[in-house]
């Protein structure tokens, strides 16, 4: 009998339970969808009209003179992104990653992989640079009329993998010329462009 009764509890118990699991808190909403919860992406335009670019509004931006600089949240990948007056895309980046410079034989090792042009960019190509004690950079270069604009990356090897998503988001917003008025972010938000 006692056994009868121990488990007479333990059924009742159990469909209390899953009682409670059904019908409690039905008065609480469902939590937010996960795009309603995505930070939209801010849009820079170069004075010049050269180029503009969408980027995540959690991320920092400087305008300085000659360029505009891009930093993550917790300050582990730098971007910057200028204009240089070169018509050989792979010579200005070859100078922004500090490569065509320096005395290192293994120049010919690097891989210059073409990529597609934005806009009315010509050409545009891309150029992993070397990883050093966990550093690593990588930049990409548009060719635009006289001038080419330089994207250059650099920042911790972990969280560049791990921001890729964000990253891409910068490069995908890349336009050249820059943006017309009103154009959305790569994320399909009409952008917020920054004026500073």
């Amino acid at each position: 009998m006692k056994n009868a009764l121990f488990l007479l509890t333990i059924w009742v118990g159990i469909i209390v339970a899953a009682y409670a699991m059904v019908y409690w808190d039905r008065g609480i909403e469902p939590p937010l969808p996960i795009s309603i919860l995505a930070s939209s992406d801010l849009r820079y335009a170069d004075p010049g009209g050269r180029f503009s670019l969408a980027y995540p509004a959690t991320w920092d931006l400087e305008e300085a003179e000659a360029f505009v600089h891009l930093t993550d949240p917790l300050a582990k990948i730098d971007v910057t992104v200028f204009a240089v007056e070169e018509s050989v895309p792979e010579t200005a980046l070859l100078h922004a990653l500090g490569i065509l410079d320096s005395e290192e034989e293994d120049r010919g090792l690097l891989a210059v992989e073409e990529i597609p042009a934005p806009g009315e960019a010509e050409r545009a190509v891309r150029i992993a640079g070397p990883v050093d004690g966990g550093l690593a950079s990588y930049g990409l270069a548009y060719l635009y009329g006289e001038e080419t604009i330089v994207v250059l990356v650099r920042g911790e090897e972990t969280a560049i993998g791990a921001r890729g998503s964000e990253l891409d988001r910068i490069e995908s917003g890349l336009r050249i010329p820059a943006a017309a008025a009103g154009e959305t972010a790569p994320n399909g938000e009409a952008a917020t462009v920054v004026e500073l």
